[in-house]
């Protein structure tokens, strides 16, 4: 009798822990979710994403994770179809400088001193530095390329630049904003494309409106650009600019890329703290940066058409 009992006993062992054995592995199961040509994506990498932009931008923790996931999933396509492009012209996997100044700027804007304390920081939230160093090397090849590709077509006036910094040597506004641009197909969708964003932010929020909708680089740190000059913005954008109030967004201003509106986060008066020269290096990058990130949107939407996108 206690034979048969210890017989059941095992059974019943051996039955439970193959039932657990059995939920985890369906708990863990891999699922592709995407396919971008020969490309896939499973809800693993998405949550490896997911991960990945968290860490790197604490911004976003406070934003839906839902709406988050769905971000890292579009993320994982935007950097897998830029990744085939790069690799028609260039060969990934090498030294690059460009990365690792990418790098150190990250991991300051973290308020961490050293790469291994960087190192370490990915490493306690479950990111390898190699993965990432990966990820960073394909969005600064990216860049470069798009550099290179419309060098020609980059305007920066610096004799304007200068004049501007020249009369404007005394006490300073500076504007801390963030920014939303919307992908639209002709002038008459302006409306409607506008009318659908105040929707989203009045029910989702800005900064999970940024996600749902901008298609902007900035749109990975909330669409923050940081502290700018004001006098260095266009007559345009400052005049939309001095009609809103701090927590308030601009009107729709059309530029090459779609639909910018804008945020008017903080604002404040400064003295200008570098001499004449800096502070035109300053503003000619930041003018380079616009335009670059305006020439990378409109080359992505090209090249995406070429891909079979399936999700």
């Amino acid at each position: 009798m206690r034979l048969k009992k210890k017989f059941t006993l095992r059974l019943v062992s051996k039955i439970i822990f193959f039932f657990v054995v059995f939920l985890n592995l369906y708990a863990n199961e891999v699922k592709i979710v995407a396919k971008i040509g020969n490309d896939i994506i499973t809800n693993i990498d998405i949550e490896n994403e997911y991960k990945y932009l968290i860490s790197l931008n604490k911004s976003l923790e406070d934003v839906d994770k839902n709406q988050l996931l769905s971000f890292a999933k579009n993320s994982l396509i935007k950097e897998k179809i830029k990744k085939s492009e790069i690799k028609k012209f260039y060969e990934l996997d090498k030294k690059n400088d460009a990365v690792d100044k990418l790098i150190t700027g990250i991991y300051k804007k973290l308020d961490i001193n050293s790469l291994e304390g960087f190192k370490n920081y990915l490493q306690n939230n479950d990111l390898e530095y190699n993965n990432v160093y990966k990820k960073l090397e394909i969005e600064a090849v990216w860049n470069e390329m798009v550099y290179y590709l419309f060098k020609d077509k980059i305007y920066i006036n610096e004799t304007d630049l200068k004049n501007k910094l020249i009369n404007n040597q005394k006490k300073v506004e500076s504007l801390l904003i963030s920014e939303i641009i919307v992908n639209i197909k002709n002038k008459n969708d302006v409306g409607k494309a506008y009318n659908q964003l105040l929707t989203s932010i009045e029910k989702f929020g800005y900064k999970e409106t940024v996600l749902r909708l901008s298609i902007s680089n900035s749109k990975s740190n909330s669409g923050l650009l940081g502290w700018i000059n004001k006098n260095t913005l266009s007559k345009k954008i400052q005049n939309e600019l001095s009609k809103i109030e701090i927590g308030q967004i601009t009107q729709p201003i059309l530029i090459s890329s779609g639909m910018l509106v804008l945020k008017l986060e903080d604002k404040k008066f400064i003295e200008p703290t570098q001499n004449l020269d800096e502070q035109l290096i300053e503003l000619t990058n930041f003018e380079l940066n616009n335009q670059l990130n305006n020439f990378s949107t409109i080359y992505y939407n090209k090249i995406k058409k070429n891909f079979s996108v399936y999700e």
